[in-house]
């Protein structure tokens, strides 16, 4: 069984909020997460093939929507310039 000490978890969650806070860093730590679950499930069998599935799959998932975010948030702020652009070239 994995054993891990109250300090070390603490720490890691602490990294974790931190790093999810900046929303350019989910994606990194969506994969990571990722490649953790498969390490886990690989190497000590934790965890069923279902759960296991069904984990990758959340993860992929909120990995996705965090870049289409990210997508539609610089689309909309080149958006946002060329508007600007152009009403302040026809004043």
């Amino acid at each position: 069984m994995l054993a891990i000490s109250a300090e070390n978890l603490t720490r890691l969650r602490r990294g974790i909020t931190v790093a999810i806070g900046r929303r350019q860093n989910r994606r990194a730590v969506y994969q990571f997460l990722e490649a953790e679950l498969r390490a886990l499930h690989y190497s000590y069998g934790i965890g069923s093939e279902v759960s296991y599935t069904k984990a990758i799959a959340f993860l992929e998932h909120c990995r996705e929507f965090t870049l289409r975010n990210l997508i539609a948030e610089q689309v909309i702020k080149t958006f946002m310039d060329a508007v600007d652009m152009l009403a302040d070239g026809g004043a």
